[in-house]
């Protein structure tokens, strides 16, 4: 505790601002410039398991032709939904889902994601959601994560994100749900 006092006050306070300044800077919400001729796709999720509670899902794109890969971004820290901004039109697969519970990172990349949602086609400058799950762990369920989908309507702060704080305001947000299973397991 002595050394702590022998520190100056002005070098003290400058990094409680740094690090004031950083944690702001993290708890922020992503903006997401639009390029022309792209799309932007969105996906939510929430999920309860063991006691823990968990905001958000991932996913991973890869383009057919291309093999191009892209990764969605969580809106904000504790956020339910993510976006990946800027698609190129073409066809995609979702070849890897994650979803938080707690501190545990469930991941799924095998081939039942890709059969799950299907080949999706994105067309030029569009707007397509994958669907708000709700994702629950059971006791007893060899760690496994189910993810379904319960509300078909597309959330009012996804929608005003995409439509206001992304330059996608242009066209519907087009529903690439309901899906022929209906629920995704994620481990």
């Amino acid at each position: 505790m002595k050394k702590l006092n022998k520190i100056p006050m002005y070098f003290k306070t400058g990094l409680f601002l740094i690090l004031a300044g950083l944690i702001l800077n993290s708890c922020s919400s992503a903006k997401f410039a639009r390029i022309d001729n792209n799309s932007i796709v969105a996906i939510s999720a929430t999920s309860t398991g063991l006691g823990a509670k968990g905001y958000g899902i991932l996913i991973t794109m890869q383009n057919i032709d291309t093999k191009e890969i892209y990764k969605s971004k969580s809106i904000s820290p504790i956020s339910a939904h993510s976006v990946i901004p800027n698609l190129k039109p073409g066809k995609y697969n979702i070849i890897k889902v994650e979803v938080p519970v707690g501190n545990i990172m469930y991941s799924n990349w095998s081939d039942n994601v890709r059969s799950f949602f299907g080949q999706v086609e994105i067309e030029p400058e569009s707007k397509y959601y994958f669907g708000d799950f709700t994702g629950s762990r059971k006791i007893g369920r060899k760690n496994v994560l189910r993810l379904k989908i319960e509300n078909e309507n597309i959330p009012e702060k996804i929608r005003s994100i995409i439509e206001n704080d992304t330059g996608w305001s242009n066209g519907e947000i087009i529903k690439l749900f309901p899906y022929n299973d209906e629920e995704l397991l994620v481990f």
